[in-house]
């Protein structure tokens, strides 16, 4: 097992590759998770079903688990993702026998430590495993050395040339990195296998499209699309078990190929692509990635069979690169406390209302003027909903089964404990045929967004 020097780990400035070689004519991707709560066994079966796979990759990291992460981390906990043990354990076996690369960014805000961990969990499995680690380094304020956490927990979204300079040195078996774009996750091993160099921006920008189109995972094909009654999106229940992970083939010129294994469930085809495609793309003439500036008007979805889809059109926008890097800052937020009920049967709305009433008016009695930090609703009636709904509705009367949410957010801990005591003390105290509390409170962290230049 190697634990690979972090003096050869660098920043997120973009040079470009010498001489890159092309390793192979094309490269195979799958996408092994697509959010942090996604499904290991289903990973399991992509490596299985799909033989020509290259590389995984376990995009594991949103900004929520980024800001959950770092709370735990400053409490004396883990900063990378605690279930990478589990990931692993059931992964690497057949990923080393197959010899493909895994790479993810559960490292979170401690990659490193989350290194030390799947070098453990390799020893256990008797694997001789190089664990490569890619992130940023920060130049201290006191002078020549170098930090592996970032000061105050702040994380940059790196590109993709800290993964391709940890294949070139260490052609790793596994790696891990901090805050990458999801995309980027995916492009590296396009760039280090294909030969591409950071001015190849045709080619990047089709890597890129392929990368967004992986990165949410199932997203592509057929999960979250499920919609009976709608002959376009009506999968039946056996189908939808069954989803395939999705993966991509890429090849030198920048031919992008997405597909799912071979006789799986789910769906893939030009409306599945086309609903990932708009995910979380505020300009589409104009989609910043760290590696290249993506113009997607012109993106065109070929399905080539039911299980493959060509996708073209994905070109450099006018501004190329970006100039500046996105930046997540932790901002301390205060303590969030929470509360929910159930109420049913005759005037059940009637009756939340009344338990609505009474929290506020506990929580004032103790805590004058705490009232406007506390929000409720009424899961089942408009808690979806855009505007408020009149209290003479007839939707009222028709509601037979609702659940009353509060959350408030205050500046002190005591304030958040003492939210969710007055909310169960509505067992004995609030209106008739109330069930199923729950309560918490926690610190609340976000992470807030700025640029930095790169």
């Amino acid at each position: 097992m190697e634990n690979q020097d972090r003096d050869e780990m660098h920043s997120c400035v973009i040079k470009l590759r010498v001489n890159p070689q092309k390793r192979r004519e094309k490269v195979y991707i799958g996408c092994g998770a697509g959010f942090g709560g996604d499904r290991s066994l289903a990973a399991l079966k992509l490596l299985q079903r799909v033989k020509e796979l290259n590389y995984l990759v376990l995009e594991c990291l949103a900004e929520r688990t980024l800001a959950e992460r770092y709370q735990v981390m400053v409490s004396g906990g883990d900063g990378y993702d605690s279930r990478i043990s589990d990931w692993m354990s059931l992964l690497l076996p057949l990923a080393m026998e197959r010899r493909i690369c895994i790479i993810t960014n559960m490292g979170a805000m401690d990659p490193c430590g989350a290194q030390e961990k799947v070098l453990e969990i390799a020893g256990s499995l008797g694997l001789r495993v190089s664990v490569a680690v890619a992130h940023e380094v920060i130049d201290t304020k006191s002078g020549p050395e170098k930090s592996y956490l970032s000061e105050g927990g702040v994380s940059t979204y790196l590109g993709a040339a800290p993964i391709v300079e940890c294949l070139e040195k260490y052609q790793a078996d596994v790696i891990i990195t901090s805050r990458v774009a999801d995309a980027a996750l995916f492009l590296a091993p396009m760039v280090y296998e294909l030969g591409w160099n950071w001015d190849d921006l045709k080619q990047l920008a089709q890597g890129s499209l392929a990368g967004h189109l992986l990165e949410c995972g199932c997203q592509l094909t057929g999960g979250y699309f499920m919609h009976p009654g709608d002959k376009y999106r009506d999968i039946s229940f056996p189908q939808l078990l069954d989803l395939s992970l999705p993966y991509a083939e890429i090849s030198y010129d920048g031919n992008v190929c997405v597909a799912k294994a071979e006789g799986s469930g789910g769906v893939l085809n030009a409306y599945t692509c086309a609903e990932q495609l708009l995910y979380e793309v505020g300009n589409p003439s104009a989609y910043v990635t760290p590696d290249v500036i993506i113009d997607l008007q012109d993106v065109t979805f070929h399905p080539l069979c039911s299980s493959k889809v060509l996708c073209t059109g994905a070109k450099p926008s006018a501004a190329l690169v970006p100039d500046k890097l996105l930046q997540l800052v932790p901002k301390d937020c205060g303590w969030k406390g929470w509360g929910e009920i159930s109420y049913g049967g005759y005037e059940c709305i009637k009756r939340a209302k009344a338990a609505e009433f009474l929290v506020r008016s506990w929580m004032e009695e103790v805590f004058p003027g705490v009232n406007h930090h506390i929000l409720s609703y009424i899961i089942g009636l408009d808690s979806v909903k855009a505007t408020n709904i009149d209290d003479s509705a007839s939707w009222w009367k028709a509601s037979e089964d609702i659940r009353l949410r509060m959350d408030g957010l205050f500046e002190l801990r005591e304030h958040a404990i003492q939210f969710a005591r007055e909310f169960t003390a509505l067992y004995t105290n609030g209106p008739a045929g109330g069930g199923g509390i729950s309560t918490g409170h926690k610190k609340e962290i976000v992470l807030e967004k700025q640029l930095s230049r790169s």
